[in-house]
């Protein structure tokens, strides 16, 4: 039996996707603009909360796919990505402390998310995933993701110092990118009848 979804999941998964692409262009360009000394404290919690809810629908629309599928290490491995997105993106929290240990443990949650994506990647390719008209599209997503977090840490290491920020801001609108193939995954969803 294949996997479907009702009409408003579909749209909500379409709409979480416009928006966070549209989050990405109005924050790197408000960045590469204006710099961060711009934005309060206040302001960054709130886009990181609009970010984690956008990108958790995302994810939990992929966890509930895998799950009609029985697919137990995407499973897992999509909440492993939500969990380390949550941590990753409560930085501004570590930062008002202040401690080694917080920059530890957002290193070893880096290389988590590092190794859960790589592991969605090589799932992906395996023969029992082959078939599904919707993979291919989560298969671009996890695969451009993969991609734009090896851009963002490479350029700028042959990048002018004094011109880091400016080029790091640039490169993240490239983001953009993944959401257009999570568009692509719920247009590719069969509908309940």
């Amino acid at each position: 039996m294949n996997y479907t979804v009702s009409k408003t999941k579909r749209n909500a998964i379409i709409v979480c996707s416009l928006f966070m692409i549209l989050y990405i262009l109005i924050l790197r360009l408000f960045f590469f603009f204006n710099g961060l000394e711009k934005m309060d404290p206040l302001q960054m919690i709130i886009q990181n909360v609009i970010y984690i809810i956008l990108y958790g629908f995302i994810m939990l629309a992929f966890f509930d796919y895998f799950r009609h599928y029985k697919l137990k290490a995407l499973q897992i491995s999509v909440l492993v990505i939500l969990i380390s997105e949550l941590v990753l993106h409560s930085h501004l929290f570590a930062d008002l402390l202040g401690s080694t240990w917080a920059k530890a443990i957002f290193l070893a949650v880096n290389a988590t998310w590092i190794l859960a994506t790589i592991t969605v990647i090589v799932y992906l390719f395996r023969p029992e995933t082959k078939g599904d008209p919707a993979i291919p599209s989560i298969r671009k997503y996890a695969t451009s993701i993969l991609f734009f977090y090896v851009l963002v840490t490479t350029v700028p290491l042959f990048v002018d110092p004094a011109s880091i920020f400016s080029t790091q801001q640039l490169l993240e609108l490239s983001f953009v990118i993944p959401y257009i193939f999570t568009i692509e995954f719920a247009m590719k969803l069969p509908l309940k009848k």
